[in-house]
């Protein structure tokens, strides 16, 4: 693991700092969103204050996810999600001599779970001892570099999409945002206990997010979706109302980050009679030998092993909840997939006739 961590603080050192916006000082990296516990440990380092630097992470530091799911966001425009079982060394340097700021995200010591980068529009995915580094390319562009071990890239950028190998050395110049404003806002710790373990690892745990300053509001988000088809729409202004206003919105889609018990939810514009409109994730980690099995449920399920996501699309939020409770029942073997089938069906029959089902009204299990 020191070699890894040497290497990776070398190359941050060898490649240099950022954008001209950020030259008097190294690229940062904050917690934007956490739902469980993660430690901190910065070798060689004493904490004076145990946290005294969330949210954001002092590089040099090994982060490690000891519970449930966390997100970093760089002002470099790259996206950390890591779950639990996840440790990642993270290191910046300033801009020097012409060079441009740089990032380095490592992973080390186990193999990942759910550790993935997303830069501007592509993802990444590191297996254990695999590093990345992302320095500023100029206005609106920067270099996505594989420096060690294996990095995956997945096609097209989208998750779940098929991923091939880039070996040490490949680079890829990625069009990105340079907006810093979500960082200028660190993010409320309010409801995050912080806990020293010794000098130079503490603990946090809770439940936060970060608030984005461009967030729409409610009226401007029922604004957008008037014009949609009426089975969009109504979905929509019900996730409005419910949950408020979502955290983007878009010509064909809005899109809610940690609301309720969700990791995301998103509703999608689609032609009238069409009803998969509301897809919802939660943070799952579904294991290689049952994915068969959430298969022969025959349900809209998608597993996102990169994100460890377990994701389901419908019609309603009423029928995800369902879709979700079987899967995970399924996954533990408590029921058969044709025995959880046909439950669904049967579920759904008796909601129809106005009999309501715990299945239909909340996630039953802690993801």
């Amino acid at each position: 693991m020191k070699s890894i961590i040497l290497s990776a603080m070398a190359l941050a050192a060898a490649l240099g700092g950022a954008r001209a916006a950020a030259a008097e000082r190294e690229p940062r990296l904050q917690v934007s969103r956490l739902s469980g516990r993660f430690e901190i440990e910065t070798p060689n380092r004493r904490e004076s204050v145990a946290g005294q630097r969330l949210p954001f992470v002092r590089s040099g530091s090994i982060v490690r996810i000891l519970s449930g799911t966390a997100e970093f966001q760089s002002d470099l425009d790259a996206t950390v999600t890591a779950g639990k079982g996840d440790v990642f060394h993270f290191t910046a340097k300033r801009s020097e001599g012409g060079r441009p700021a740089v990032q380095v995200i490592a992973a080390i010591e186990a193999e990942p779970k759910a550790l993935a980068i997303v830069v501007g529009g592509e993802r990444f995915r590191l297996r254990r001892g695999g590093g990345l580094s992302i320095s500023s390319s100029g206005s609106g562009e920067a270099t996505v570099r594989s420096e060690m071990g294996e990095v995956l890239v997945a096609s097209g950028g989208a998750a779940g999409a098929s991923e091939r190998a880039m070996p040490p050395g490949e680079a890829l110049i990625v069009p990105v945002q340079e907006d810093e404003t979500a960082l200028r806002r660190p993010m409320s710790l309010a409801g995050v206990l912080v806990i020293r373990k010794n000098e130079t690892t503490f603990e946090a745990q809770g439940e936060a997010r970060a608030e984005s300053p461009s967030r729409a509001s409610a009226e401007s988000a029922r604004s957008a979706v008037a014009g949609w088809p009426d089975g969009s729409r109504m979905v929509a202004e019900a996730m409005i109302e419910k949950y408020g206003a979502p955290d983007s919105v878009g010509d064909a889609k809005l899109t809610w980050d940690g609301n309720g018990g969700w990791k995301r939810t998103a509703v999608h514009r689609l032609p009238e009679g069409g009803s998969d409109v509301l897809e919802q994730s939660i943070g799952y980690v579904v294991p290689r030998d049952r994915r068969a099995d959430l298969t022969r449920l025959d349900l809209a399920l998608k597993v996102d092993e990169a994100a460890g996501e377990l994701i389901s699309t419908s019609e309603s939020e009423e029928t995800n909840f369902l879709a979700l409770n079987l899967a995970d029942e399924v996954v533990k073997e408590t029921r058969t997939p044709e025995g959880a089938r046909a439950y669904y069906v049967q579920t759904l029959r008796l909601a129809g006739a106005g009999k309501s089902s715990p299945y239909m009204r909340e996630l039953l299990f802690r993801p």
